[in-house]
């Protein structure tokens, strides 16, 4: 005999059953097939994206296989629309006497008031996971009380736990939580907002330990509201991004769905969602800094409307940091414009020492060094009447870069070491690594190419101990550039395409221009000069796609590679 249940049989010996998950993609696109017939189901992608939308249920895609069967009319894609609002799929996923809501509301019902509670609050919080000490903040519970209200859910088969002290909803069943009328008499939506309130909170008390264990040398209390809740306990920095990293998508929904709720007393509710985003900013290419940026213009353009300019002006500021970040100039002038005017009206100096500083580097990219050098000592000022040290030497080592471009490398080379103790007293472990790349560029700009390669030797330890990829593939194929003027071209070659493989991986594509240039001269060296012009050509075209004047050098490297290979066309 098979007994089939959706909540485990407590009262049977594990031995004796077993757990069915859902389909696999294969699984359940052949039942679809089956049922509406395989000439009406031949496009892959267009079936993958409908049982998907299905959570992969072989109820769900029962459901939609029999409504597609009995409308010849209607493609799968008809299906898929339909099933894209969230809020709606529940009551699209029933056909006749068959229907996704009965099986999950038998469940339903069976919930005790606090499982059904927290069955409600947790749905909105965590479309894709959340953790329990997040959740626990949520339903405004001791951690022990809220583990044994999320795993009685578990066990009633109304939440999965793929991780111990991690919980998520499938789709369909937070699809059937989010339609959910609150029981009278109630003030559910209200609680909702609590509940998120108290998320938020927790999320930026280990939002803003995270950030101090980045930006060692600032004050975070300045940088960032103070929030009420305790939060994680995060004692390292190696802890603080394993914290960032699990817990980055339910950041972004929450700072979402901060946008869609109440504002608030004094807006208090966007600007904790603000202050989230700015304490994740450090973190670079190291997080998903795109969907990071999404969020933070979601929450620019909501606090436009509502006319905050604070929570504007900081989430437009992480829009311009994304920009930068991927080399998109012209979109990063714009946020970072918007940013300062709305930093400017609210007197927020904090975010507009960032945007001095980021004005510097926008100008340092397109070569107005003398534009740059004037931002950053703006922004170095400013940053130290804010005591926010780290931020002060960052910015005092960028203006070290625009003025080596510019010709002064004698000033660059004391401003880094001058640098390099203040950091070590702060231990600000990527400021140093910082330090020494910039010191690296300040010696090779001297001709001193074997002290400009242990500096960046110094750098890459430092990258590969603290897990600092960007700056990584940035010191490795600067290292390669001082390994050629050296002579040693066979190791700068190895340096120059273990930095492009890096830059390839992280999508960093100026740096990927850079590393193509000294892959091309590496090579040149050695004689390979068609291999050489392949590369430069490349890096011509990285530069004229992202609107760099960098594409003027790597066009001189093209031409000269081709005047070299003439002899060998004849």
């Amino acid at each position: 005999m098979i007994v089939t249940s959706r909540a485990r049989l407590a009262g049977l010996p594990t031995s004796a059953q077993a757990d069915l998950g859902v389909f696999t993609t294969d699984e359940a696109i052949g039942l679809l097939r089956s049922i509406v017939g395989g000439e009406r189901a031949t496009d892959e992608q267009a079936a993958t994206e409908l049982v998907t939308a299905c959570g992969h249920l072989p109820l769900a895609v029962r459901i939609v296989a029999a409504r597609l069967a009995a409308r010849p009319q209607w493609q799968v894609e008809t299906m898929t629309r339909r099933l894209a609002d969230q809020r709606r799929r529940i009551g699209e996923l029933r056909a006749g006497d068959l229907a996704v809501a009965a099986a999950f509301e038998l469940g339903y019902r069976q919930l005790t008031t606090d499982q059904a509670r927290a069955f409600r609050l947790l749905a909105p919080t965590t479309r894709t996971g959340v953790g329990l000490a997040a959740a626990a903040a949520a339903l405004d519970l001791a951690e022990e009380d809220a583990e044994d209200l999320l795993e009685a859910l578990v066990d009633a088969a109304m939440l999965e736990a793929p991780l111990p002290g991690r919980y998520r909803f499938h789709d369909l069943v937070r699809s059937f939580a989010l339609q959910l009328p609150a029981p009278p008499p109630s003030e559910d939506d209200d609680e909702r907002v609590a509940a998120l309130g108290r998320m938020l909170d927790h999320l930026l008390a280990g939002g803003s330990t995270a950030f101090g264990h980045m930006v060692p040398g600032d004050p975070v209390g300045v940088f960032l509201v103070r929030s009420p809740a305790a939060g994680p306990q995060l004692d390292s920095l190696a802890e603080a991004r394993a914290w960032v990293a699990t817990e980055f998508d339910c950041i972004t929904n929450a700072v979402t769905l901060a946008t869609q709720s109440p504002a608030g007393p004094e807006g208090r509710l966007l600007r904790t969602a603000t202050d989230l985003l700015v304490s994740l900013s450090p973190y670079g290419k190291g997080i998903p800094y795109g969907q990071l940026a999404e969020a933070a213009r979601t929450v620019a353009e909501t606090a436009a409307l509502r006319g905050d300019d604070r929570a504007e002006g900081r989430a437009r500021f992480v829009c311009g940091n994304a920009a930068l970040q991927n080399t998109q100039l012209a979109e990063a002038e714009l946020h970072i414009r918007l940013a300062t005017e709305a930093c400017l009206r609210v007197d927020d100096r904090v975010i507009l020492q960032q945007t001095l500083n980021d004005q510097g580097l926008i100008a340092q990219l397109q070569q107005n060094y003398a534009d740059a050098v004037r931002y950053y000592d703006q922004g170095t000022l400013l940053a130290r009447e804010l005591g926010h040290h780290s931020g002060e030497l960052t910015t005092v080592l960028n203006a070290a870069q625009a003025r080596l471009r510019s010709g002064r490398a004698e000033e660059a080379l004391l401003a880094c070491d001058q640098a390099l103790v203040a950091l070590r007293a702060v231990a600000d472990h990527h400021g140093i690594a910082y330090a020494h790349y910039v010191r690296g560029l300040a010696l090779h700009q001297l001709e001193r190419y074997e002290d400009a390669a242990a500096s960046y030797l110094i750098c890459l330890a430092l990258c590969e101990a603290e897990g600092i990829r960007g700056q990584e593939a940035q010191a490795r194929h600067r290292l390669a550039d001082s390994l050629r003027m050296t002579g040693k071209s066979v190791e700068a070659l190895a340096q120059a395409e273990q930095a492009l493989a890096l830059c390839e991986e992280l999508g960093a594509e100026r740096e990927r221009g850079h590393a193509l240039v000294v892959l091309s001269q590496a090579l040149a060296d050695l004689g390979e000069l068609r291999s050489a012009l392949a590369r430069a050509v490349q890096a011509r075209a990285v530069f004229i796609g992202l609107g760099l004047p960098d594409a003027v050098q790597a066009g001189t490297l093209v031409a000269g590679l081709e005047l070299a290979l003439e002899p060998a066309n004849d």
